[in-house]
């Protein structure tokens, strides 16, 4: 298993936050091609990826890709691993998705207190972001320690990235994961208010349209590169 610091940064450069696609419950009613472009600061909570400043996340019908100063990263819908690459370095390497959840555990340890959370819902709330017709959902962990998240059904949801969350929720947290699972929709904003953490917000919507732009480019590695065989190759 590669070293485990650079993997986890690796998947939160596409995965970008904690709770970042949900499987939805219901098909959504527009199924028509789309870009939605995310900003995220994974740094807000997770202090060593501060070297990749804000991440860049697109989503597509076809897949997902994130970029950052250092990587960027890919993985169109039902492939088995995600593509991460160092442009500078002309780089790549295929990490498998199956791997993110053991590397989380590793990282946090069995004894993780996130492992032994459990959460709950706690109500929703209509509105819109940034004009996006949108429901706010809140994962409740206490009287004063929730997660709220806001997510659109105006969009088809991406399975990829909820593949790959999934795996990220899971080594992180189960029982959030197990919750997290049952509520519809693409995100659109998420912030987290915890002790540590008032009112940080991690995601946050830049701007939806509805065309592919440069989707078949954006999922597809460039020309030139040359596979490594450990993330640490393209690390440097």
């Amino acid at each position: 298993m590669p070293n485990v610091k650079l993997t986890l940064a690796a998947v939160l450069v596409l995965a970008a936050v904690p709770l970042a696609a949900k499987t939805p419950s219901a098909p959504p009613a527009v199924t028509k091609p789309y870009h939605l472009e995310l900003e995220a600061t994974p740094a807000a909570v997770f202090p060593y990826l501060s070297k990749f400043g804000k991440i860049d996340l697109h989503v597509y019908n076809g897949g997902v890709r994130a970029e950052t100063l250092w990587l960027n990263s890919f993985s169109r819908n039902g492939a088995p691993a995600v593509t991460v690459a160092n442009p500078l370095g002309r780089m790549y390497v295929e990490m498998p998705i199956r791997d993110i959840a053991p590397t989380l555990t590793k990282l946090a340890g069995e004894g993780a207190i996130e492992r032994k959370t459990t959460t709950k819902l706690a109500g929703t709330l209509q509105g819109t972001v940034k004009g996006v017709t949108a429901t706010r959902y809140r994962l409740s962990y206490g009287p004063s320690a929730y997660i709220d998240y806001w997510t659109t059904s105006t969009v088809a949801p991406n399975p990829q990235l909820q593949t790959i969350v999934d795996q990220l929720l899971r080594g992180i947290s189960p029982g959030t994961a197990e919750i997290a699972r049952k509520i519809p929709g693409t995100p659109l904003y998420v912030e987290l208010n915890f002790r540590r953490f008032k009112k940080v917000p991690l995601l946050r919507l830049k701007r939806l349209t509805f065309a592919k732009d440069d989707e078949d480019d954006a999922l597809t590695l460039g020309p030139i590169y040359v596979r490594a065989s450990l993330l640490e190759a393209i690390w440097k």
